[in-house]
């Protein structure tokens, strides 16, 4: 009996060990669905999730494509990694990676395209996309390294980093077209697009063509591109660009950032910070052609241009409009000083409340020889940033000196280092405030009120707030949205010490997806809480 049996154990010890051994990996290809929770997903052909399925990927797993395969996207996908687990999307052989005309070396992207508004939201939450490369023989494929997103709205792509991805055409870390989405809190580092030769590339971390989506709170450093926009480029149709920060990028115009070919502006670029970002040909900080949108408080410094153009370059009859930004420290040419280049004699923005290193006669090309913009307010000094923070000192000329009526100017509620914007209606010049400097008049620091937690949020549905105060009180309270337009009237009830709950109602406003930001206001203090709104 024994040498029968024995046999029968080695097999089954076998077989376990063959199970125990591959349970942390499986092979993938074709359609997809259900839920990835094993340590490594390779991807051994191109995979699909269609437009009735659902794809869970989990915490801690490894994306790993085995060659140029794609991941078409039509269905709902969650890909829900968390900062001590974050989901990684790369490939395993980078062999032929920086060959910018052929597939080899990574992995063919995520493309989302037309998705149904019937599909229940995309999210990508704690994620890094390495080594995508967009270069297929289809050239509609060559947009987006990592993601391509065309005519998808319910999306949101949030902490998640971006490094070392190609485009051959635009958009080098992400490509998106008609989709109004949310891209927050996220790194795009090392990205490139275009070529040299054949095509000029737009957006080295990131290109929007003709999309109003949120850009807000990303780190925008070490990308390229060979046409404009050396970490981010907006096209045909502008979208709410704040609290980003472009830090060494190069592009040959815009070598931070770039924006063109937009009829009417309708919403507010500010509280960006632009810092050392190198261009080619024109604009080393922000190059702006044919299009007018309202800068505010940013701060643009140490940009510098081999051409014309260190800080803000315009071009093509535009007239935009800038309040309260700090242009500092910008070079072209050899290391001439230079903050502003205007192209044409019809190129004449406005300033107001800036402050400007050189003032007008500073202004370079032919629009700023001939200058017959308005230009009230400003001011050339030294900004005196804090350390190397770009914060102003206490001894800045920047505080409480910028522009004393905010009405129109939306500018958001906090500022890039989420500090109050307004203390007693005072605002500092540039992208962050200096609070530690409070005017005479300014409530002292004691708190009257607490907020506890706001729940769920992100939220489509009701969002509850909960609250406590110190002693009875009336409390003010509002909602605005990111450019600080009132979406929920004001009210004021009495409340008596203790703890206490309020209800933000989400049956008919807002419609959209978005940050927005709840207010309570007592005699005392003043409370901010960001909401996110994430609509179906």
């Amino acid at each position: 009996m024994r040498l029968r049996i024995r046999p029968i154990l080695v097999s089954l010890a076998l077989i376990l060990n063959s199970l125990l051994s591959n349970a942390n990996s499986i092979e993938v290809s074709g359609l997809v669905s259900g839920s990835w929770e094993v340590d490594t997903v390779n991807i051994i052909g191109n995979i699909e999730l269609r437009q009735a399925e659902t794809l869970i990927i989990n915490p801690g797993v490894i994306v790993m494509f085995h060659q140029d395969y794609y991941f078409r996207v039509s269905g709902s996908l969650k890909v829900l990694g968390n900062q001590d687990k974050p989901i990684s999307f790369t490939i395993a052989d980078t062999t032929s990676f920086n060959n910018d005309t052929i597939s080899d070396g990574g992995w063919k992207q995520i493309r989302i395209e037309n998705i149904s508004s019937n599909i229940d939201s995309i999210i990508f939450n704690y994620c890094h996309f390495e080594y995508g490369k967009a270069v297929d023989e289809d050239s509609i494929h060559g947009y987006g390294g990592a993601l391509c997103i065309r005519n998808a709205n319910q999306i949101r792509i949030s902490n998640c980093s971006f490094e070392n991805n190609y485009a051959f055409y635009s958009g080098g870390g992400i490509y998106l077209e008609n989709s109004t989405i949310i891209v927050n809190n996220n790194l795009f580092k090392n990205n490139r697009c275009g070529q040299t030769t054949t095509y000029y590339g737009y957006g080295g971390g990131m290109c929007i063509d003709s999309s109003e989506s949120l850009i807000n709170h990303n780190y925008f450093t070490e990308n390229s591109s060979t046409g404009i926009g050396g970490g981010l480029c907006v096209r045909f149709l502008d979208c709410p660009v704040f609290h980003n920060i472009f830090d060494n990028n190069y592009s040959a115009l815009g070598g931070g950032f770039g924006i063109l070919h937009i009829d009417n502006c309708n919403f507010v670029i500010s509280n960006n910070l632009l810092i050392n970002n190198t261009s080619l040909f024109f604009g080393a900080g922000i190059s702006n052609n044919n299009c007018s949108p309202t800068y505010v408080n940013n701060t643009i410094a140490n940009n510098h241009c081999d051409g014309g153009g260190g800080g803000l370059y315009c071009k093509d009859s535009v007239a935009p409009i800038l309040y309260n930004n700090i242009l500092y420290g910008n070079t072209q040419y050899g290391g001439q000083i230079n903050q502003v280049y205007l192209w044409d004699r019809l190129s004449q923005p406005n300033f107001y409340y800036n402050n400007i290193q050189g003032g007008i006669e500073s202004f370079a090309g032919t629009g700023g020889a001939e200058f017959l913009g308005q230009y009230q307010n400003n001011i050339s000094e030294d900004p005196l940033f804090e350390n190397e923070s770009f914060s102003p000192s206490l001894q800045s000329p920047c505080i409480n000196t910028a522009s004393p009526d905010t009405n129109g100017l939306m500018i958001p509620s906090m500022d890039l280092g989420v500090k109050i914007r307004l203390v007693d209606n005072n605002i500092d010049m540039g992208a962050y405030e200096q609070q530690r400097l409070l005017s005479i008049n300014s409530k002292p620091s004691f708190s009257d009120i607490k907020i506890n937690r706001a729940w769920p949020n992100p939220s489509n549905s009701d969002i509850v707030i909960d609250f406590e105060i110190r002693k009875n009180e009336e409390i003010t309270y509002y909602v605005t949205d990111i450019n600080g337009t009132f979406l929920k009237e004001i009210d004021k009830i009495k409340y008596e010490s203790g703890q206490h709950k309020i209800i933000w109602k989400l049956e008919d406003q807002p419609k959209k997806s978005g940050l927005y930001i709840l207010i309570l206001k007592t005699p005392i203090t003043t409370k901010h809480l960001k909401l996110v709104v994430s609509r179906q």
